[in-house]
């Protein structure tokens, strides 16, 4: 470095001496001076201010690395080797491990190393985190709601009035035999009874600001409806099960027990004991499902919790062979039990004693859904001001339509 400013301190002396030497020349003669004059000289002092520059810079680094050396005290205590591995090695971690190798939380002089960190950093916002915008993920992360998929299994109505009435055909026509020439006289009349299932009313009332609507970079309202359509699906799907139907559709394990196994009752269904108080059977489920009328067995499906289905996957047979089966249909799989498919239901109840924690039936024919309106969104911005209320409701009733298409599964006490 000093050969540097030594060079550099004649190259400004020369420029100086050249400068000077042609002013002498032209001193007192104006025909030397002109356009060929002014370039000379201007180049002459481009020269010696760039020369001039270059100096003032190594002098001002050489002050700077001096004064470094001072505050790091290497100067008579460290030799010249020491002081280059020392640094390397301390240069080499900061660069792998970043700042905290040296410091541990925040950037500061290194005494031990001799070595000096100044630099911006993303974690600290005025340090240079402002700089630093986050990219939104062009994906939402949403969480699962488990529910109790009825309304694909049963059968849907849809009315233009506020409910509907079925009529029950639940009883048979009088015979007997009789002698050739005899009559026996009138039979047993017919009846015919009557089932009402209302349309009722779930509803929502989410609101936000007016400017949430207009700033996001989302369409938020889009968003909103879909999450209160999902809300009303599983609310419907609770009732549908557990229902007792007041201001709600009748769920099917709302009903009571026929009094004597095989004895049918109206508006009630029959339990079948699964014969355990803890776990579920390979007994008991062939009860359950050998309790329906072969009429029904064609579209019958097994309704328990995810949970629930995963002991019946454990149980065994005489031939050690498991029960849980699948199948793969259409290029899907779907799952099975005793040759039957398989519906997770979360509404129905976990495995304890006296739990009603299967449901086998042919809901097709067993339970009917009644649609009035579907999903109705009243978007109000005037009576909160600076806020939108989205007032969301539908109107839905169900309930049981045949009181022998479906058997509940009950553990035992």
């Amino acid at each position: 470095m000093t050969d540097e400013i030594k060079k550099l301190v004649e190259d400004v002396n020369k420029a100086a001496a050249e400068i000077k030497t042609e002013l002498d020349n032209v001193k007192g003669d104006a025909s030397k001076k002109g356009a060929e004059f002014d370039a000379k000289f201007g180049k002459m002092v481009d020269e010696m201010t760039t020369a001039s520059d270059k100096l003032r810079l190594i002098e001002a680094k050489q002050t700077a690395l001096e004064a470094a050396l001072a505050r790091s005290d290497m100067s008579g205590k460290k030799s010249e080797d020491e002081i280059i591995t020392k640094s390397k090695a301390a240069l080499n971690k900061f660069l792998r491990e970043g700042k905290g190798a040296l410091d541990g939380t925040s950037f500061k002089f290194d005494n031990a190393n001799g070595i000096e960190i100044r630099g911006m950093s993303t974690n600290v916002n005025p340090d240079g985190g402002y700089l630093v915008i986050p990219e939104l993920a062009d994906f939402m992360v949403t969480r699962a709601f488990e529910t109790s998929p009825i309304r694909p299994l049963a059968r849907v109505v849809t009315t233009g009035s506020n409910s509907i009435q079925v009529p029950v055909d639940d009883n048979e026509a009088g015979a007997r035999w009789v002698g050739e020439g005899a009559s026996g006289g009138a039979t047993d009349t017919l009846q015919v009874g009557r089932l009402e299932i209302s349309a009722h009313k779930i509803e929502a009332e989410p609101f936000m600001t007016t400017e949430m609507t207009q700033d996001p970079f989302m369409d938020v309202e889009a968003w909103l409806r879909e999450k209160v359509a999902d809300k009303f699906a599983r609310t419907e799907n609770t009732a549908f099960v557990s229902g007792d139907g007041i201001t709600k559709p009748r769920g099917f394990l709302s009903l009571s027990a026929w009094a004597a196994a095989g004895t049918y009752e109206r508006n009630k269904l029959e339990q079948i004991n699964l014969g355990n108080a803890s776990a579920l059977t390979a007994d008991g489920l062939i009860d359950l499902q050998a309790s329906l009328k072969e009429i029904y067995q064609a579209g019958a499906v097994f309704l328990m919790k995810r949970a629930s289905y995963g002991k019946t996957l454990q149980l065994k047979g005489a031939d050690g062979y498991y029960f849980g089966q699948t199948l793969l249909k259409d290029g899907q799989t779907q799952l099975q039990l005793l040759g039957k498919p398989v519906s997770f239901a979360d509404d129905i109840p976990a495995i304890a004693a006296n739990a009603l924690s299967v449901v086998y039936g042919n809901f097709g024919v067993g339970y009917t859904i009644v649609d009035k309106v579907g999903l109705n969104v009243l978007v109000d911005p005037y009576t909160a001001k600076g806020f939108v209320k989205y007032y969301s409701t539908k109107r839905v009733g169900g309930d049981v339509t045949n009181y022998e298409a479906i058997k509940i599964g009950k553990i035992a006490s």
